[in-house]
């Protein structure tokens, strides 16, 4: 009786002992399956993403090169209205159709609040401007003003920055949702930017050129300054675009742009303005001009194409990539854990059952002995126990502690209120830039000062001002990397610091930031009224060190401030 019980307790280890080592390669495989399908959906995410921001980067191209249409259609001679007016209406069609599909597109992908952005607010920007646009084309001829047409122009152009302001938010939702985005949301939005400024370049100057007009100054500056902006933004995709998807194509595609457009379509602009500087008669009309800027368009065009095509492609190969990878971990975890089953079956009958019998014969002549070894078999497992118990608990202390630290560290270098970092965080960033050479020549240091703040708080009280500098910070948040450090320095006054990059680009980012805040509208306790809020924005890039470069910095604040405040000074 004695022996069947010991029988039964060696096979019930001898099972305990199959269970742990299946459950052992299910520890070892899990994990390994649940990060490459983690990794297949984020990529798969990365995808839709892409997806998502080329249709919404075609709607506002089609935006974007409405005006032609619309500055045709506003140009044209008595006999050749009915067809301009034909044209823009089909194009306008194809357009509304384009934003049916970005609002089903972005409510499929989850972003409805973005879709009903588009649907509501984009679709009334627009409409306000070609109804202006239709105004200005049904006013009789002699009737007709340069400076309506050109407010008409600039409507369009309202449109479209309502249009680029969506498209910017729907990046930033989509970083929050997947990392990824990052690595292919700025080239979207540099060309965006770039189809959008190149058409600028000659709309600035349509309406005096319809009319036979010498150039306003304040057209001729806009139209140089997009010129600029052009020339810029060609440059920085270039930066931008890793090495690795450099091909050959796109190193033709780009070299065209800078051929059919910037040396060849710019001098067309650059040769009126030059002519109405001079008092000469316009060697072009309107139309010409439109017909001749759209044909240099195409470069630019099909560079925006063979760009987005890229990186889709990109993320689709990476995507798959992850599948395979995915269904091959899954594949051989099934194939260990049924090799280490079917081996325990046959271990458990080939060797432990034979095994099992010989200890009973054994048991047979040597029962006293064989009791001795027991106990002390059972001595030594119980303290193996309890050695890997002690081990397992202080691991976990010690990643308990671990947690715990990193938490109180977030915490005391976090402002509450606001949610970016405090003086100790900006202390522990200066400690590590002060130990790498040159850091602070690369570094550019943003000051944003909230203008007449303290009247805020003395009228409105210390609430409202808290949610003043929460809707600010939000501002600043929208407007720089993860990687870019956003300290509050003081109540009202808040440090940016962004490595490696250039000061155009840093420049471009406070005057963003500066737009941001002007468009806020913070709504007053127990009234309708809403508050509006200015900052002043100060710009440094490289210094010898930190204290060199802050009051750089601070003295752009300063002239920022003197100049009349709601201005970026660097």
């Amino acid at each position: 009786m004695e022996q069947k019980l010991r029988s039964e307790q060696i096979s019930a280890r001898l099972l305990i002992f199959m269970f742990v080592i299946i459950l052992s390669v299910l520890l070892i495989a899990i994990p390994q399956i649940v990060q490459s399908y983690q990794e297949y959906v984020k990529l798969h995410r990365s995808l839709v993403d892409i997806q998502n921001l080329r249709i919404f980067a075609e709607t506002s191209n089609k935006i974007s090169r409405e005006r032609a249409p619309s500055n045709k259609a506003m140009a044209s001679s008595r006999e050749e209205l009915p067809i301009r007016i034909k044209e823009l209406k089909e194009y306008r069609e194809g357009v509304n159709k384009q934003i049916d599909l970005t609002v089903h597109t972005l409510q499929q992908a989850g972003f409805p609040a973005l879709a009903k952005q588009v649907d509501v607010q984009l679709r009334n920007d627009l409409n306000f401007a070609r109804k202006q646009v239709d105004s200005y084309i049904a006013t009789p001829k002699d009737a007709r003003k340069s400076i309506v047409m050109d407010h008409a122009i600039r409507d369009m152009f309202h449109a479209w920055d309502g249009c680029r302001a969506i498209l910017q938010q729907l990046i930033i939702d989509s970083k929050q949702k997947n990392s990824e985005v990052t690595d292919y949301a700025s080239i979207v939005l540099i060309l965006a930017d770039l189809r959008d400024q190149a058409g600028r370049v000659a709309s600035n100057i349509m309406a005096p050129l319809s009319f036979a007009e010498p150039i306003p100054e304040f057209n001729k500056i806009r139209s140089l300054q997009t010129q600029e902006q052009v020339k810029y933004l060609w440059r920085l995709m270039d930066t931008i675009q890793p090495e690795s998807l450099k091909t050959t194509k796109y190193l033709e595609l780009h070299e065209q742009v800078k051929l059919r457009f910037i040396d060849q379509a710019l001098p067309i602009v650059n040769q009126l303005i030059l002519q109405s500087e001079n008092k000469q008669a316009y060697s072009l009309n309107a139309n010409q001009v439109t017909d001749a800027m759209v044909d240099k368009f195409t470069s630019i065009i099909d560079l925006q194409a063979y760009l987005l095509e890229m990186h889709s492609l990109e993320a689709q190969r990476q995507m798959q990539s992850a599948q395979h990878q995915f269904f091959l971990i899954l594949l051989i975890s099934i194939l260990l854990l049924t090799v280490a089953f079917f081996t325990m079956l046959y271990t458990r009958r080939k060797l432990f059952e034979p095994l099992i019998q010989a200890q009973h014969m054994i048991e047979e002549l040597f029962q006293i002995y064989e009791r001795d070894q027991a106990d002390i078999v059972v001595s030594q497992n119980k303290e193996a126990y309890n050695l890997t118990d002690a081990i397992d608990k202080l691991k976990e202390m010690l990643r308990q502690r671990d947690i715990l630290e990193f938490q109180l560290k977030n915490i005391a270098n976090t402002d509450s209120l606001s949610g970016v970092s405090n003086r100790l965080g900006l202390e522990a960033y200066l400690k590590n830039a002060q130990a790498k050479p040159n850091q602070f020549q690369k570094l550019s240091l943003i000051i944003v000062d909230i203008d007449n703040f303290k009247r805020v708080n003395d009228q409105f009280g210390h609430i409202l001002g808290d949610l003043v500098i929460v809707e600010i910070a939000q501002c600043l948040k929208a407007n720089i990397s993860q990687t870019d450090l956003i300290v509050r320095f003081g109540g009202d006054e808040f440090l940016i610091l962004i490595a490696n990059s250039e000061r155009n680009w840093i420049l471009q980012i406070a005057e963003s930031i500066l737009a941001d805040v002007s468009r806020l509208q913070i709504a007053l306790p127990a009234s309708s009224e809403k508050l509006k809020v200015s900052v002043s924005i100060g710009v440094a890039t490289g210094a010898e060190n930190w204290e060199a470069l802050f009051s750089r910095a601070d003295a752009s604040l300063f002239k920022a401030k003197t100049q009349g405040r709601n201005k970026v000074v660097g």
